[in-house]
C-alpha cells in the first residue's frame, strides 16, 4: 500500500479542426488536472404498503467525464488556448518608409505607424508642402511605433505630416484572440510518485475544454489559466483516458 503525490511534466496537443495532431507542447507547469467522473443514480422505489418509499432497484449511470486543467507557464500556444485564439507568426522584415502620410492627433496623444521597432537614426518629417518640421516638435517611441506632437512645437494641433523612417526586423507570435469556440486536444502527463519513486502516466487522447476565468493579463503574480470541460471518447480507444502505474 502506497499514497499517491505526483510531480510531473504535461503535455499538450491541440488539435485542429478536423482532429489532426499539431504536436505536443510542453512539458507544461500545470498546478492542477483534475479528473471527474461523476455518475447519476436512477431508484425504482416501492409504493406498496410494507415497504413504501424502499429502493426495490438501483442502477448508477455514469455521467460525462470532466477535466480542469490550471498551468502558470504561458507559452504563446497554451495562452492562445486560454483566450480561444490561434497562433501566427510575426515576421516584420527590416525596411525603410519615405514620406508616408501621418495624421497627428493634437498634443498629448498618440498616432499609431504600420511599424515597430523603428531606428532612432534617419528619421524626418515634413509638413504637406514638403517644408521640414523639426524635431522638437514631434516625440517618439521607437520600439512600439508611436508618434505625438509636443505641447509647445509647431504640430501642437495635430495635422497631417509626410514622416520618413527606417524600422528593424521583428520576430516573435500574435495570438488571434477570440476566433474558436472551443479547443479540442490530448492530454499527456509524464509522473513521478513521489510517494513511490515509481512512474506514473496518464494519457487523455480527447478533451473538448474553454477557458473557465479570465485571463488577468496585468496580474500582480504570475498569469494562471484555466481550462475545463468534457473527456471524449476517442473513436478506436477502449477507454476515454488511461492512467498507468508501475511497480
Amino acid at each position: 500500500m502506497s499514497g499517491l503525490l505526483l510531480a510531473g511534466d504535461v503535455y499538450f496537443d491541440r488539435l485542429t479542426n478536423t482532429g489532426v495532431s499539431t504536436g505536443l507542447v510542453g512539458p507544461i507547469n500545470a498546478t492542477q488536472l483534475s479528473i471527474s467522473t461523476p455518475s447519476e443514480t436512477v431508484d425504482r422505489p416501492s409504493k406498496k404498503k410494507a415497504s413504501y418509499g424502499q429502493v426495490l432497484d438501483s442502477v448508477t449511470i455514469p455521467q460525462p467525464t470532466e477535466i480542469t486543467i490550471q498551468f502558470d507557464d504561458q507559452p504563446a500556444e497554451m495562452l492562445a488556448m486560454a483566450l480561444l485564439g490561434d497562433v501566427e507568426a510575426i515576421n516584420q522584415g527590416a525596411g525603410d518608409v519615405t514620406d508616408t502620410l501621418i495624421t497627428l492627433p493634437p498634443a498629448g496623444r498618440w498616432a499609431k505607424l504600420p511599424h515597430s521597432n523603428l531606428s532612432e537614426t534617419g528619421i524626418s518629417a515634413t509638413d504637406p508642402q514638403d517644408l521640414a518640421i523639426a524635431p522638437a516638435a514631434y516625440q517618439i517611441n521607437y520600439a512600439t511605433g508611436m508618434i505625438a506632437a509636443t505641447a509647445d512645437g509647431a504640430l501642437a494641433a495635430g495635422g497631417e505630416i509626410k514622416l520618413s523612417y527606417s524600422y528593424a526586423a521583428v520576430s516573435g507570435s500574435r495570438i488571434l484572440g477570440a476566433v474558436r469556440s472551443t479547443i479540442r486536444a490530448r492530454v499527456f502527463l509524464d509522473g513521478t510518485n513521489l510517494a513511490t519513486g515509481k512512474p506514473v502516466k496518464c494519457d487523455i487522447p480527447l478533451i473538448n475544454a474553454a477557458p473557465t476565468e479570465a485571463v488577468d493579463l496585468m496580474a500582480s503574480e504570475y498569469v494562471s489559466t484555466t481550462l475545463g470541460g468534457k473527456i471524449l471518447l476517442k473513436e478506436g480507444e477502449t477507454a476515454s483516458f488511461y492512467l498507468d502505474q508501475e511497480g
